[in-house]
């Protein structure tokens, strides 16, 4: 991941970065888009289809106001 297409990526999402950061964002992507990657290639297969997620967030109760209840 270059800095050019962090600069791209970032535009798109309508994050400003400043040219330090985006070089720094490209780094930081480069190591981990082939690990979420692969990650994502095994959670994928067959044998993962029935896994879970170890964190279930919910939503607190609300009252008929829709705010948040006591």
């Amino acid at each position: 991941m270059s800095a050019a297409l962090a600069k791209t990526l970032a535009a798109v999402a309508a994050l400003p970065l400043t040219a330090e950061r985006e070089a720094a964002t490209g780094t930081l992507l480069a190591g981990w888009l082939p690990a979420a990657n692969e990650l994502s290639r095994k959670m994928s297969q067959a044998q993962h289809q029935e896994l879970l997620p170890a964190t279930v967030f919910a939503h607190a109760p609300v009252n008929d106001t829709g705010a948040a209840a006591p």
